[in-house]
């Protein structure tokens, strides 16, 4: 992944590991749908997964753990 494409995500997601959290289960998600489906596509379901990251297209939320005291 190119630096300009971090800097892109890093505006979406706060944590540059999160946002290798968020894309890697995005690319699963999306191997998932291709092989059940028996299409062939053209690039890498990371790069696809990289693309929807950028434009927005990945839903996600963070988890609020509590504290115990």
């Amino acid at each position: 992944m190119d630096k300009e494409a971090m800097e892109k995500i890093l505006e979406r997601i706060d944590n540059r590991y999160e946002a290798i959290r968020v894309i890697a289960k995005e690319a699963r998600r999306i191997n998932t749908i291709i092989r059940l489906s028996g299409e062939e596509i053209e690039e890498k379901p990371t790069t696809i997964a990289i693309k929807r990251t950028i434009d927005g297209k990945v839903k996600f939320k963070y988890d609020q753990q509590e504290e115990q005291e």
